[in-house]
C-alpha cells in the first residue's frame, strides 16, 4: 500500500472540489477498502463512498481508467450492505470525474512496473472514459 503526501494533496483537492457543490468528504481507514464516505451538507447523512484516484494526464489520452479489481469488488459488497452509491473518482489534470462502480467495465490484467514492485500488476477493471460523469472541467 502506498500513500504519499502527493495523495493526501489530490484528495485535499477533491475534497474542496465537492465541497463547492454541498458534499463533504470523511476519511476512512484503510481497512474499509475505500477512500472517503461522501456527506451531503445539507442533511447530514452519508449519501456514497467513493475511491479517489489522480492521473498525471489529461482525461481523454486513454480511452479507459484502469482501478485493481479488489477495489471493484469492495465497493460492490459496500453498496450490496448500506444501498448507497460508490464511486471510482479521478482527478485528471483537466476533470475531476466519477463513475458508479455499478457500471460495465472490461477486465484485464494492468498495473505499473515503474516502482518494481510485482504486486504493482494485478487484476484491474477498465471503466470507459465516455461513461464517466465531468463533475468540473478545468
Amino acid at each position: 500500500m502506498y500513500e504519499a503526501q502527493a495523495d493526501r494533496n489530490n484528495e485535499q483537492r477533491v475534497t474542496e472540489l465537492l465541497a463547492e457543490r454541498g458534499y463533504s468528504l470523511d476519511k476512512l481507514p484503510m481497512s474499509f477498502g475505500l477512500d472517503v464516505a461522501i456527506t451531503d451538507d445539507f442533511e447530514e447523512k452519508i449519501v456514497a463512498f467513493a475511491e479517489i484516484k489522480a492521473r498525471t494526464f489529461e482525461m481523454n489520452k486513454y480511452p479507459t481508467a484502469m482501478i485493481n479489481l479488489h477495489k471493484v469488488i469492495r465497493a460492490h459488497d459496500i453498496s450490496a450492505c448500506t444501498g448507497l452509491p460508490t464511486y471510482f473518482i479521478v482527478l485528471y489534470l483537466d476533470a475531476l470525474v466519477r463513475i458508479n462502480f455499478a457500471s460495465e467495465f472490461e477486465v484485464k490484467m494492468g498495473g505499473r512496473s515503474d516502482r518494481g514492485d510485482p504486486q504493482d500488476r494485478d487484476v484491474c477493471a477498465f471503466y470507459p472514459i465516455e461513461g464517466f460523469t465531468v463533475v468540473s472541467q478545468f
